[in-house]
C-alpha cells in the first residue's frame, strides 16, 4: 500500500490514511486511539479534538464509556472497540493523521500528535 516517491534524490515511503489500512492495521490504529482517548477524557483534556467536526460521534462514545464505567480498563477498551469501532474509525478519518502501512502513526504516538497540534495553537494575552 505504500507508494514510494523520490524527493531530493531520496526514496520516501508515502503515508496513508486510516481508510487505506488493512484490517489488522486498522484495528491497531483504533485501539491506539482508544488508549490515547480514555485517559484524556478522564482528565477532561481534549481541547484539540474540539477543532474537528466529530462532536456527534464523541457524544455517543462518551455516553458508552459513562454507561459502562464499571468495566475494568481492559474490558472497557475491548468493548469500546467492539461497540464503537466504526465511530472511532470515522473520528480518526476526520482528524486524518498520517499512518504507516502497519497502522502506526507517522507522528509517533497520539500524545505526540496532540502535543504538535497544541503547540501550533496561537496564544492569546
Amino acid at each position: 500500500m505504500w507508494h514510494n516517491g523520490i524527493r531530493g534524490g531520496v526514496i520516501v515511503a508515502e503515508t496513508v490514511t486510516i481508510d487505506k489500512l488493512n484490517e489488522t492495521a486498522t484495528e491497531m490504529a483504533i485501539k491506539d486511539f482508544i488508549d490515547f482517548y480514555l485517559p484524556r477524557l478522564r482528565k477532561n483534556n481534549l481541547e484539540i479534538l474540539s477543532m474537528y467536526r466529530i462532536d456527534y460521534y464523541l457524544a455517543d462514545i462518551n455516553h458508552f464509556i459513562f454507561e459502562n464505567r464499571s468495566f475494568t480498563p481492559d474490558e472497557l477498551r475491548n468493548e469500546l472497540y467492539r461497540e464503537c469501532g466504526g465511530d472511532l474509525k470515522h473520528i480518526i478519518s476526520v482528524i486524518n493523521p498520517e499512518y504507516r502501512e502497519d497502522g502506526s502513526l507517522v507522528s509517533g504516538t497520539w500524545e505526540d500528535w496532540y502535543r504538535e497540534k497544541f503547540d501550533k495553537v496561537p496564544v492569546r494575552d
